[in-house]
């Protein structure tokens, strides 16, 4: 098993995926902007669109949308992915989504 976290965040809060990963750098999950972290597991022999679907899955499930908000994927944990001073994301780790994350 993989374990995998799908971040996803309004418009209205982020002027771009970038601003989105930045503050999730920073803040992990633990921010108060508008955006959510939903960590979960799969086979290890997942294909790389079949972990998106469930990353989309768990967000669209808890009121998220693709309309309006950015949206990632990283192998791992938030805090996995994070430094060890908690202020660079891997970047290997971090999977752009199709159409920008949008």
């Amino acid at each position: 098993m993989k374990v995998y976290t799908f971040i996803i965040g309004s418009m209205d809060d982020f002027e771009s995926l970038d601003a989105l990963i930045d503050y999730v750098e920073v803040n992990s999950d633990k921010g108060f902007q508008n955006y959510s972290c939903f960590e979960f597991d799969c086979p290890a022999d997942c294909s790389e669109e079949l972990v998106i679907s469930m990353g989309r899955g768990y967000a669209f499930s808890n009121d998220w949308c693709m309309d309006g908000t950015f949206s990632f994927l990283i192998k791992g944990t938030v805090g996995e992915s994070l430094g060890t001073d908690g202020s660079q994301m891997k970047m290997h780790d971090l999977w752009e989504l199709p159409n920008g994350g949008k």
